[in-house]
């Protein structure tokens, strides 16, 4: 299979990961809250705005994915967006007495952070004959 192939396909299912999280944080931000047993805030604005922003990032990331010019682009900010939320979550984790739930996105977001890291670094570290003509011309 084609290396850049294979990240698209990655960065696509990151994409959709996402923006499904997202939807679902959106419109189900207090039944959510409530089932994963978290506090509740006196309004939903906040879980509600994450939701937001994790649609508005998934769509980031597919739009990088759609053109090979901005391939390198989106892992790259995959890999920095998701470095700072497991950064974020375990610390929030640790030393804030976050609920569980947390730490188990801290760690969702890592097993995405190492998938998405390693396939980037498989396809820019070692790329095709053709791979690395294409990439030089596009510089």
């Amino acid at each position: 299979m084609d290396r850049r192939r294979l990240l698209r396909i990655v960065i696509c299912l990151i994409a959709l990961y996402s923006i499904v999280l997202g939807i679902l944080n959106w419109l189900f931000a207090v039944g959510w809250m409530k089932v994963m047993r978290m506090p509740m805030p006196d309004a939903a604005f906040w879980p509600r705005q994450s939701g937001a922003f994790l649609i508005s990032m998934g769509l980031a990331y597919g739009l990088g994915a759609l053109s090979l010019r901005y391939l390198q682009t989106s892992a790259l900010v995959i890999v920095l967006s998701k470095s700072v939320a497991v950064v974020f979550l375990f610390l929030e984790y640790l030393f804030r007495d976050a609920p569980f739930a947390i730490l188990l996105a801290g760690l969702g977001d890592l097993s995405i952070l190492i998938i998405a890291s390693a396939v980037a670094w498989w396809l820019y570290r070692h790329p095709d004959s053709k791979e690395a003509d294409e990439q030089k011309l596009s510089r």
